[in-house]
């Protein structure tokens, strides 16, 4: 596959878990959002709903990886009181004009997935080539793999190959 890098953001580690799950299936490098502000406890949850509300953008950190150097990157984000995570929303707005094509999965407790993937393709100014809304209990229970599975494969037909992958069916 042409260089794939999984980018995400993760809270609790329910978008993590998913984010590692699709960059092994895709062979794809991994990075996290390194947010700056904090986040622990019941402050940290309310700070969250706020910014993700308000579409406040905090400070991250710089990347480890050039998005600009892949072909694909596939972007990652918790749904935070039915909005896109603010850590995210930073790194799409800061970042945007460098994707050359995109994939975006999200994790939630309920709703908000259809609304949070709408929102990111807004912030990339582009079409994803795949689009994947993950439940936390099917990821933390390890149901979630033949959802990943299916966008894994729909990443794989519309992005060319260039070496074999690993089926996720070995997760």
């Amino acid at each position: 596959m042409a260089r794939t890098l999984v980018v995400y953001y993760s809270r609790t580690g329910t978008t993590r878990l998913a984010a590692e799950a699709i960059a092994k299936a895709l062979g794809a490098d991994l990075e996290a959002i390194v947010d700056r502000t904090p986040r622990l406890g019941l402050v940290g949850y309310l700070r969250c709903a706020l910014e993700a509300g308000t579409k406040r953008l905090p400070s991250i950190e710089r990347p480890a990886r050039e998005p600009g150097d892949y072909e694909l990157v596939v972007v990652g984000s918790p749904v935070w009181g039915a909005s896109l995570s603010s850590p995210v929303r930073a790194y799409l707005e800061e970042h945007r004009r460098r994707l050359k094509a995109v994939a975006f999965f999200c994790t939630c407790g309920g709703r908000g997935g259809e609304r949070v993937l709408a929102q990111m393709t807004g912030l990339a100014s582009k079409e994803p080539v795949a689009r994947l809304v993950l439940r936390e209990a099917e990821v933390t229970r390890k149901r979630a793999w033949p959802k990943i599975e299916r966008f894994c494969g729909a990443i794989r037909s519309a992005v060319p190959s260039d070496r074999g992958l690993e089926a996720v069916a070995a997760l």
